[in-house]
């Protein structure tokens, strides 16, 4: 969040209007929240006590930015009616622990182990492995 912040109220984005930033691995669902209170906060603080900024921070973001989502997010419908999906990036989040996709094997002599058992044994080694065949 505070990263979208500095990016975005910061002036950042208003100085340099050709740059793109991701915002990955934080999911998207506190999104527009955290831009409306941006743009509240825009609206309230022209007097010059902070960054003048000649647009609402939302709109910097909309122009420029992405954010990721995950497969499971269950908010992201709120996200899309709100800002629409042209900032949505698709995130699996694999291998991490976190990540709700089957877990490959951990070693390439586990990958052998499940394929003898299988009886799919062909004497290959797992993908990207450089160890011999067992």
């Amino acid at each position: 969040m505070a990263a979208v912040a500095s990016m975005t109220a910061g002036g950042v984005l208003e100085r340099f209007p050709r740059l793109r930033v991701a915002f990955l691995e934080g999911n998207c669902s506190w999104l527009p929240w955290l831009l409306w209170r941006l743009d509240e906060y825009w609206e309230m603080a022209k007097s010059g006590e902070t960054t003048k900024l000649q647009a609402p921070p939302s709109e910097y973001f909309k122009r420029q930015c992405f954010i990721s989502v995950d497969p499971d997010e269950d908010q992201v419908e709120w996200v899309v009616q709100r800002l629409g999906d042209d900032t949505l990036v698709f995130s699996t989040d694999y291998p991490h622990s976190d990540s709700h996709f089957r877990r490959r094997p951990t070693s390439s002599s586990s990958f052998r182990s499940r394929r003898r058992a299988s009886g799919r044994s062909s004497g290959t080694t797992a993908p990207g492995s450089t160890t011999s065949p067992a």
